[in-house]
């Protein structure tokens, strides 16, 4: 597969070729030594935001190439997926996929090429997309022939090598961010013969990001970040049970990103380099080299959560109107439309937490998300879990 890959390279070189060029004058110029270890905690919140984004799906990362990658493609727009992804999943509106504007197609038999370009606008509470993208697609069967129909002839797929470059930019509460990114993909495997698909790629990138820390304080920067594919797999059996990508791929992915802050003209830069770890349960863990803290980024959104350090309290009341929860500490927790709800048997909505706690029931909630930088009283949730507190008798 790799060598599948590096063949395609002079093929998807336009597409590519600003997005290396940048890397190369970034990366390879500022240092050869990884300076982690010098890493301020502004710098490392700000470092494991930006590569959220640049993994989610909800943010055109690389798991939003990774489905567009998977879909089948015509002249009328993305069809059903070759790998049995769920077309009805609930949550798709933050992707954009599937709602496309401004949308052009044309194959090249001589290549065998697939090129088609569109526009991806999002417009929804607390979160906003606009994107312009050029994807390019060859599709062989299990003996290296094109095929050129592969909405028709998917059964026929045995491997995929893909590019997409993407411009645009995302905005939910209290972050920003615009950005140019670039992948390239081979997947092999897509027939029945095999139970495993095999992944290949790496992806470039750089924009600017601003957002919000979870002590509440604010933070800038812009960025140029590459990763590397080692060791993916997508276990096919995994994928039809789940009907997601973020519950299939397993694998670590290698990263190296500098990231540049400017100080009143004065612009000083920092180079990360870690692993990214995926187990498979919709999130990934990111490692950065020579330091022990670790994230968990959600897949879906992008939300990165510190393992150290999640809210945990004891739930005060419930106002459903207004969808918050006070907990014991004064802190308001708001929930979202993005709000990720869960709970012990009875506790897996608002309501139930409520009637749990007029029966007298002690409710413990784990929050992630971050503090309202204008009320760090108030705290945006990404996931909120509610768990019954057994008495110590019990």
């Amino acid at each position: 597969m790799r060598t599948q890959l590096q063949k395609f390279i002079n093929l998807s070189s336009y597409i590519l070729l600003p997005a290396l060029l940048l890397s190369a004058c970034t990366l390879g110029d500022v240092s050869d030594e990884i300076n982690n270890s010098e890493l301020t905690p502004e710098e490392t919140d700000a470092a494991s935001q930006i590569m959220g984004q640049a993994l989610s799906d909800d943010n055109d990362g690389i798991f939003a190439s990774l489905n567009d990658a998977l879909s089948t493609v015509s002249d009328d727009g993305f069809g059903t997926s070759t790998a049995k992804l769920k077309d009805d999943d609930e949550d798709d509106d933050y992707s954009g996929r599937g709602d496309e504007s401004n949308y052009t197609y044309e194959y090249d038999p001589q290549t065998g090429t697939h090129t088609l370009s569109f526009d991806r606008q999002v417009s929804a509470p607390n979160f906003q997309k606009n994107l312009s993208a050029v994807l390019t697609y060859i599709f062989t069967d299990i003996n290296g022939g094109f095929i050129a129909q592969p909405r028709e002839n998917k059964e026929s797929i045995e491997n995929i090598v893909f590019t997409a470059s993407k411009n645009g930019n995302i905005e939910n509460r209290f972050r920003f961010s615009e950005f140019s990114r670039a992948d390239t993909f081979a997947i092999g495997g897509l027939s029945s013969v095999t139970p495993v698909l095999t992944l290949d790629g790496f992806h470039y990138g750089n924009g600017s990001f601003s957002g919000v820390r979870p002590n509440g304080d604010t933070f800038e920067r812009s960025y140029v970040n590459e990763i590397n594919f080692l060791d993916i797999e997508i276990n096919k059996d995994t994928l039809a049970y789940y009907g997601t990508l973020k519950q299939g791929v397993t694998g670590t992915l290698s990263y190296e990103m500098n990231i540049f802050k400017n100080n009143a003209g004065n612009e000083s830069t920092k180079t990360v380099s870690g692993t990214i770890v995926m187990d498979g349960d919709g999130t990934a863990l990111l490692r950065f080299q020579n330091l022990n803290k670790l994230f968990r980024v959600n897949l879906k959104t992008g939300f990165v959560s510190d393992d150290e350090e999640d809210l945990e309290q004891t739930v005060a009341s419930v106002d459903i109107n207004n969808q918050t929860v006070t907990l014991a500490n004064d802190v308001l927790v708001v929930i979202t439309e993005r709000t990720e709800v869960e709970g012990d048997d009875g506790l897996e909505s608002l309501e139930e937490v409520a009637a749990a706690l007029e029966n007298g029931l002690i409710i413990y909630a784990e929050v992630e998300g971050y503090a309202n930088p204008q009320n760090k009283l108030e705290f945006i949730a990404d996931e909120i879990e509610f768990v019954l507190e057994e008495d110590d008798d019990d």
